[in-house]
């Protein structure tokens, strides 16, 4: 993290302190704001980048019914909100 220039002086553990909620409220709100352009339910390739994985990965928790998805004939779809519930549970 880079340290930021303060008129008042601050000790450094609190400065860190700082630089890191900020960070992580801006890391948030990112989030949140990405979250926005995902669609609801998703294909099996946005999902394996919404969740970081690879395309063998969630095949293998297909085939071992980890991961909750609906078959609609030959297409797989994941609903968002069944996944970050299922991601919290990981």
């Amino acid at each position: 993290m880079e340290s930021i220039k303060t008129e008042i002086s601050l000790p450094k553990p609190i400065q860190d302190a700082i630089i890191k909620s900020v960070y992580d409220t801006a890391a948030k709100a990112q989030a949140s704001v990405s979250q926005v352009n995902v669609p609801l339910y998703l294909d099996k390739k946005q999902t394996c980048k919404y969740l970081g994985i690879s395309n063998h990965t969630l095949n293998e928790w297909l085939a071992d019914d980890l991961i909750p998805f609906k078959r609609v004939g030959k297409v797989y779809r994941f609903n968002r909100n069944e996944l970050d519930k299922f991601m919290a549970t990981k």
